[in-house]
């Protein structure tokens, strides 16, 4: 048996919120039903939730100069 912990602190509401669990934090950015999100491990992902419960969540990557 797993045991987690997950906790979301609103920093300005409807818009930005704190997120802290077992295995890290994250930053979200948005509305409720579109945003942006980055992990403390450095990645970025974008979601949207459509309606009739399904999700769409995007692994966001940088760039990469040409030079």
């Amino acid at each position: 048996m797993s045991i987690y912990y997950h906790r979301q602190i609103t920093i300005i509401p409807k818009l930005l919120r704190l997120n802290i669990g077992t295995h890290g934090w994250s930053v979200s950015f948005g509305p409720r039903r579109a945003h942006l999100t980055r992990h403390s491990g450095g990645g970025r992902s974008a979601s949207v939730r459509l309606p009739g419960g399904l999700t769409y969540r995007r692994s966001l990557r940088r760039r990469r100069r040409r030079g």
